[in-house]
């Protein structure tokens, strides 16, 4: 997250020497986004509103901001002004258009349909991984499974296949594994999804919900109750390793609160437990990955959780690694498209000594950059 504020005090610094200077406030506003510092993006998108009334990106940032916190009738609004705004000749803004139309109408398959019959419209669509990936999302809501598979091998083709769209194949039953993607993150990247007990457990369905900030796009939410995870036994591949879990503790309900990590092997059993006064630490911060302080070294062993009831909070994942930190913010990411730096027009080379180079920028703010630090 530190990167994250520090390109805040750049473009902060550089709106002081340049107010009026739209492409500086639209790169800090996407900086703010990652931070889900969502009023603070809107005042910066009114901004570039002020400065430059036509200006369609604004209008499209502004509805995938109020999109991401569920203020959906905001987000209609905009996505209205966007659609009165956007240039009818431009790839990249047709792409914005269905991204937008197709977060709006996720649940309404008729509108799905009618947005798939524009896609589809396009030619040399093969060529352009944004559209697919928007129009494989669309055939993955309408549970079109031989149109998910073309569009796959597409992106595939295309060096640009995204973890999101892995394959969808039965793996390890054991597990709970019934997908690819959750295959490959847990055999490449050593993670394993909550949503994958869940597949072993029936009863934890009603702890399971959706969560846009979550590769499996599915966390389990104990919705106030005491819950008890217990994971299946999992083998890794690495010597010397910590645990790592992806929680985000909401709100602590009573000074009893308690989280207890729980690791067994053949041999022994640790703990590591959050009081009140711990889980002050981690409260409000959002999603953060929890490094437990404790070495590992044998090769299969059995993690649990368990949560008192006195706290208001979701788990997503845990993985196999180590990080610098003990907690480490991780930033949401939503629903921006991939590549979506490429939607900002790049700095003008007047001020390119007041601004990162596209290269900074590219790497500051790739989403790829996210998913490769579960590596």
């Amino acid at each position: 997250m530190e990167q994250y504020n520090k390109a805040i005090l750049y473009f902060t610094k550089a709106n002081i020497i340049d107010p009026e200077n739209t492409h500086n406030l639209n790169k800090r506003a996407i900086a703010y986004y990652i931070l889900q510092d969502y009023d603070k993006v809107l005042l910066d998108l009114d901004k570039i509103i002020q400065l430059d009334p036509l200006n369609s990106l604004a209008h499209y940032f502004r509805s995938l901001t109020y999109y991401t916190k569920k203020d959906i009738n905001n987000a209609v609004i905009e996505f209205k002004k966007y659609k009165e705004l956007f240039d009818f000749n431009d790839i990249l803004s047709k792409t914005q258009l269905f991204h937008l139309e197709y977060l709006l109408n996720k649940n309404n398959s008729t509108e799905l349909n009618n947005i798939l019959t524009k896609i589809n419209q396009i030619s040399n669509i093969k060529g352009n991984k944004l559209l697919l990936l928007i129009r494989c999302k669309i055939h993955m809501e309408l549970k079109m499974h031989h149109e998910i598979k073309i569009d796959l091998d597409l992106l595939y083709l295309s060096k640009e296949c995204i973890v999101d769209f892995w394959p969808l194949s039965v793996v390890n039953n054991k597990l709970g594994i019934v997908n690819g993607f959750s295959k490959h993150m847990y055999e490449k990247s050593l993670v394993y999804f909550m949503s994958n007990l869940v597949n072993l457990d029936n009863q934890l369905h009603q702890f399971q919900e959706n969560d846009i900030n979550s590769l499996s796009e599915k966390v389990i939410n104990p919705k106030n109750e005491k819950l008890y995870l217990n994971l299946p036994i999992l083998n890794k591949h690495i010597y010397n390793f910590k645990i790592i879990w992806k929680i985000n503790v909401k709100e602590i309900l009573h000074k009893e609160c308690l989280i207890k990590f729980i690791i067994k092997n053949d041999s022994e059993q640790q703990e590591h437990i959050l009081k009140h006064e711990d889980v002050l630490k981690i409260v409000g911060l959002g999603w953060i990955e929890y490094q437990l302080p404790i070495n590992i070294y044998e090769c299969e062993i059995q993690l649990s959780i368990e949560i008192n009831g006195s706290i208001n909070m979701q788990i997503d994942y845990v993985r196999f690694g180590s990080n610098n930190e003990m907690i480490t913010c991780i930033p949401n990411m939503g629903d921006l498209l991939l590549d979506f730096h490429k939607i900002c027009p790049n700095v003008p080379e007047t001020f390119k000594d007041k601004y990162f180079s596209r290269i900074e920028m590219e790497n500051l703010l790739e989403l790829k950059d996210i998913i490769n630090n579960l590596k």
